[in-house]
């Protein structure tokens, strides 16, 4: 097979009727030929499989998606970044806002960026369609204390299992395209998309409005309940959602397709900024519950899953020095978060330490009937 440059030189050597599909038969090695040079060539690290800080400036109208807050259509931007081989990148999207409580909260929203496949292809954000991006949502540095925290609690439970969203930290300066400014770096991270969570377990998004427990994989569920309660979240429900026609509530499903009726289906949790390990000024747990404040823990796993618990229970005993280096690691966080977040994540660890209180605290405290 000729090579690309051969074939800027090569002349067919025969002057016939066959001169067209020789023609046509060189061209086409040409194309194969430049394809696989360019598939030889060095590529960076896809966006989720390092977790260095990636330093991006966003240009879009900046002051149009923050105020006007009814706008949920997609706005025109780029994105330019070094990737780690040094290659000053510049690619086209869209930004959009999202959520709804935190749009609500927000001077800053939350946003979603989308990509077209062409545009990114051999880049670093290869493969990606649609990304989450969690934002500093206030000016008061507070805030954004909130947002590392729930960064760090996707990584403690990426400590756990693999059932779960891989994130990257990000150092965003937001150009503002309108006006021809740019603001003062502020941290935000990007959020894994769930098909591509499914994808490593070779399984689907589940499309479902709701699921019965008994349908939940045990293990992994008593791990996801555990979590929960370690972290001091209830903002979250695994079976039904607001949403008649999709479940859930800041928890995706996964599972194979078509699903079988012994099939097992995976929860996957998100959205965590009601976690009493962030502690909020705005969270507040829902009506209806024996708490009044999020840092107050209730444990809603389902009894269904107790036979489970104790198997969980050994993985967090196992785990506690890796989830502990999660938090330790990040220089980002203020000495006060610092020592809040330790503190209330040894109280969880004194719990399932103690047989005692995991039963009073934890077992005995789950939803439903048992099998």
């Amino acid at each position: 097979m000729p090579n690309s440059a051969d074939c800027l030189q090569r002349k067919p050597a025969m002057r016939s009727l066959h001169l067209a599909a020789f023609a046509l038969v060189v061209a086409i090695q040409c194309i194969v030929a430049a394809q696989a040079q360019e598939s030889d060539a060095p590529k960076p690290a896809k966006l989720f499989d390092v977790e260095d800080t990636l330093a991006v400036t966003i240009n879009a109208p900046w002051r149009d998606i923050e105020r006007k807050k009814r706008n949920q259509d997609p706005y025109p931007a780029t994105i330019e970044y070094v990737d780690e081989l040094g290659n000053s990148m510049s690619l086209p999207l869209t930004v959009q806002r999202r959520g709804i409580k935190r749009q609500e909260l927000c001077d800053f929203p939350p946003v979603k960026l989308r990509f077209e496949k062409e545009n990114v292809k051999g880049t670093t954000f290869r493969g990606q369609k649609s990304l989450k991006m969690v934002t500093h949502c206030k000016e008061r540095g507070v805030y954004e204390q909130y947002y590392i925290v729930e960064m760090l609690i996707y990584e403690m439970y990426r400590q756990l299992t693999d059932y779960s969203f891989r994130v990257r930290p990000l150092s965003v300066t937001y150009y503002d395209s309108e006006r021809d400014r740019a603001a003062e770096p502020r941290f935000a991270f990007l959020i894994e998309d769930d098909s591509d969570v499914a994808k490593r377990h070779d399984l689907k998004k589940l499309k479902t409005p709701n699921i019965h427990y008994n349908r939940l994989e045990p293990q992994l569920s008593s791990i996801f309940s555990l979590f929960q309660f370690m972290i001091g979240n209830v903002d979250w429900a695994s079976l039904r959602g607001p949403d008649p026609e999709e479940c859930c509530h800041n928890v995706k499903l996964i599972a194979p397709e078509p699903l079988g009726p012994d099939d097992w289906v995976y929860p996957v949790p998100y959205d965590f900024d009601s976690a009493g390990l962030v502690d909020a000024q705005y969270a507040a747990p829902p009506d209806g519950l024996p708490i009044w404040k999020v840092t107050q823990r209730l444990f809603r796993g389902y009894c269904w899953h107790n036979d489970t618990l104790d198997e969980a229970r050994d993985l967090y005993l196992e785990k506690e020095g890796a989830i502990m280096s999660v938090v330790a690691a990040e220089e980002r966080l203020d000495s006060g978060p610092r020592r809040d977040v330790d503190k209330y994540l040894a109280q969880f660890f004194e719990i399932i330490k103690d047989p005692q209180k995991f039963k009073a605290d934890v077992t005995s405290q789950c939803r439903g009937k048992s099998k």
